[in-house]
């Protein structure tokens, strides 16, 4: 089972989620072509996509959603909020599928199950993604804290994807107007290093053995600095290895 990161940050968010050659796409965006050739970098070309997945409707999340779903002819799913806020850029696509916050369903050989994140979005979720041999990937993107139901939902995943968006002195110090400081960092905004770190810290990841730091600011965080502040909490409970990277990274299960 493989998470490979293709895209991650306030440019595009795009992941793969592959077991056994069968795969989903979580988001797309960054466009379809583009999406493709980080896939092929990869090392991930030979997986059958057979969904695309949506945590929420921003521009960043689904720009080639829609060109990608109509290339591949699969279905784009997300819960009822999303698909709705999204639905002029997901017009004449093969297929769409309305999920609820919670459900438990199967796509691509994968039990997947979604969770409520905490997001300025129409009903934005996270997901965890389990092979039938039991391995778990869970992703929490985009969420302005770690609510008792991400935690819950990420517990027991072998590889996580969380975010770990912004320095908090750099955001406070930086040149982005106070109205924009307040939404990164209120509790529908995104995730701080500190937060993401104090969630590692503190829930006793038994099992985990990789994460990705994801959507990690440009101007309000740098990878290392997000590296440091996850590592820290790791080596506190003993897991085996953090990878921190704003771009293409992969991890196999």
């Amino acid at each position: 089972m493989r998470l490979i990161v293709l895209a991650s940050g306030s440019s595009g968010n795009s992941a793969l989620i592959e077991s056994g050659g069968r795969a989903v796409l979580l988001d797309v965006g960054i466009s379809a072509r583009e999406t493709m050739r980080r896939i092929t970098a990869a090392g991930g070309s030979d997986a059958r996509i057979e969904a695309i997945l949506l945590t929420h409707e921003h521009v960043d999340h689904v720009r080639g959603a829609r060109v990608l779903a109509r290339r591949l002819g699969v279905p784009v799913m997300g819960t009822p909020g999303t698909l709705q806020a999204a639905a002029r850029c997901l017009a004449d696509v093969p297929e769409t599928s309305a999920i609820r916050r919670q459900d438990r369903f199967s796509v691509a050989g994968m039990r997947v199950t979604s969770f409520p994140t905490a997001h300025d979005a129409s009903e934005s979720c996270g997901y965890t993604f389990e092979s039938r041999n039991g391995h778990r990937i869970g992703v929490a993107t985009d969420t302005g804290v770690v609510t008792p139901e991400i935690a819950e939902a990420l517990r027991g995943c072998h590889a996580i994807g969380l975010e770990s968006n912004h320095d908090e002195k750099m955001l406070a110090e930086g040149p982005y107007p106070p109205f924009l400081k307040r939404r990164i960092a209120g509790d529908r905004g995104h995730l701080s290093n500190a937060a993401a770190a104090a969630a590692l810290g503190t829930l006793g990841w038994k099992g985990l053995s990789h994460v990705f730091a994801l959507h990690i600011s440009e101007q309000n965080n740098t990878p290392a600095s997000a590296r440091t502040a996850l590592a820290k909490a790791l080596r506190q409970t003993a897991a085996l290895e953090t990878v921190a990277r704003n771009e293409i990274a992969g991890c196999g299960l």
